[in-house]
């Protein structure tokens, strides 16, 4: 194995992108349903680049044929403006972070919502497909095909191809650093009116919006170095003819140039800078699934998916059950009712007497079931009964606790009373804020990253 030339990619390199391709597609299903269009977009251009490296690298391992000149034309197209895919989605979708932290607001009209929409697809698919134009400017002739790679992107280095093609994408990458920055200021400052705005949010929790700011802004400082090094090495390594005319740069277009293993090795550092693309075209996919395919609701959703085939396929499930306060075992569906209405009966005992029993800091409690539960006697011959098992002893005689929702409640309003008047202000003013956006629910939609 030499790395003189591309040959060591196979099979390592084909397996790597396919893997990295699957990781692309797995997160898109939970934020189409959260409606984060410029985060699908960058999960596609992802799994794009990674199914075309990984399908290039198998064809084209040890030959130059070339028995599909269209599919060359769509490889280097798209391989040309993947950069500005990536960039341009994830500056979008840190300038939206940052706008939802200036404005301390989630909930948009339709019509904002409409317009939010538009540049989310505007900077997703609008941008690259304008570099697509504005590479073929500086596009020199159709496409070389690499021995091992196969078909790759060509550019004419001019003054022109650094105006309109290559600098932009490291520029992008430095906007989403100072939204970025400006976004972490802004959250410091509002901290308690960002906190407040995401206790209400149906779709979007705090915990996910600082995932979705640290994530991003790590992505743009992974992206920056590489571009700015594409920019650096085309400038210093290689000459750059200035732009003389149209017809200059597309004298003979329609050619297809063929690199074998030889002529790769005679270039020198051509190997080492086609590999560190390639592999950054490899990586994207599973940086994607970390950044945003890790997130608690996404989580669950996985969780969900196997579940629903494993119980296709056969497999049964035990429901899962949560202990409640008293320490009785229930089901997630009890556990989780609302209006639970049924009173727990509990004797507080110093020792253990045998029976249901839960240890606490304070000593035993000995759990009676109330009546009507699939148990013929009453909670009266119950408390008699586990009374005849116990020892004689001065706890023996104390009174049975009985939980009900109104005893809770009213443990609620005293616990309410102990609060200070800022502390009801600030509820108040959250209870407030929260009937006035349920109001206006209908009217109004959540905002998408």
């Amino acid at each position: 194995m030499t790395f003189k030339n591309f040959s060591y990619l196979f099979p390592g390199y084909p397996i790597f992108c396919i893997i990295s391709a699957l990781l692309s597609i797995i997160p898109i299903p939970s934020h189409y349903r959260a409606g984060n269009i410029a985060i699908i977009a960058i999960g596609l251009w992802s799994f794009g680049g990674n199914v075309i490296a990984a399908t290039n690298t198998i064809v084209w391992h040890g030959n130059l044929r070339n028995p599909h000149p269209v599919w060359g034309d769509i490889s280097q197209a798209y391989f040309s403006v993947m950069n500005f895919g990536l960039s341009s989605a994830t500056l979008h979708v840190q300038y939206t972070l940052w706008r939802v932290a200036r404005n301390r607001k989630l909930w948009m009209t339709p019509r904002q919502r409409r317009w939010q929409k538009f540049w989310a697809y505007f900077f997703g698919y609008g941008v690259p497909i304008l570099f697509v134009v504005l590479h073929y400017i500086v596009q020199g002739h159709r496409y070389n095909v690499v021995e091992d790679l196969g078909p790759t992107p060509t550019t004419y280095l001019t003054t022109m191809s650094f105006a309109i093609y290559y600098i932009w994408d490291p520029i992008f990458c430095i906007i989403a650093f100072v939204f970025a920055i400006l976004t972490f200021i802004t959250c410091r400052r509002y901290q308690k009116e960002v906190t407040n705005m995401f206790n209400l949010s149906k779709k979007h929790s705090a915990n996910e919006y600082r995932r979705l700011f640290l994530l991003t802004g790590v992505l743009v400082f992974i992206h920056f170095p590489f571009t700015f090094w594409v920019v650096v090495v085309n400038a210093v390594k290689y000459d750059v003819d200035p732009w003389i005319s149209w017809d200059d740069t597309h004298f003979d277009y329609m050619r297809i140039s063929y690199l074998s293993r030889s002529v790769v090795e005679s270039i020198d550092g051509m190997a080492a800078g086609w590999s560190v693309s390639y592999w950054a075209v490899g990586l994207t996919g599973y940086f994607y699934f970390l950044c945003y395919g890790t997130g608690s609701e996404s989580l669950r959703q996985y969780k969900q998916a196997i579940s629903y085939v494993l119980r296709h396929l056969g497999f049964k499930f035990k429901p899962s059950t949560t202990t409640t306060t008293a320490g009785v075992e229930a089901s997630d569906d009890k556990a989780n009712t609302k209006g639970w209405s049924m009173p727990f009966f509990a004797r507080r005992q110093k020792q253990d007497t045998g029976v249901l029993s839960s240890v606490g800091q304070t000593g035993t409690t000995t759990l009676v079931p109330p009546e009507g539960l699939g148990d013929k006697h009453s909670s009266e011959d119950l408390k008699s009964d586990s009374a005849e098992k116990l020892p004689h002893n001065q706890d023996q005689d104390q009174d049975v606790t009985v939980f009900t929702p109104t005893s809770m409640a009213a443990a609620g309003a005293k616990d309410n009373d102990k609060l200070s008047d800022s502390d009801r202000e600030k509820e108040k003013d959250l209870e407030a804020q929260k009937e006035k956006w349920e109001a206006t629910a209908e009217e109004t939609e959540e905002v998408g990253f």
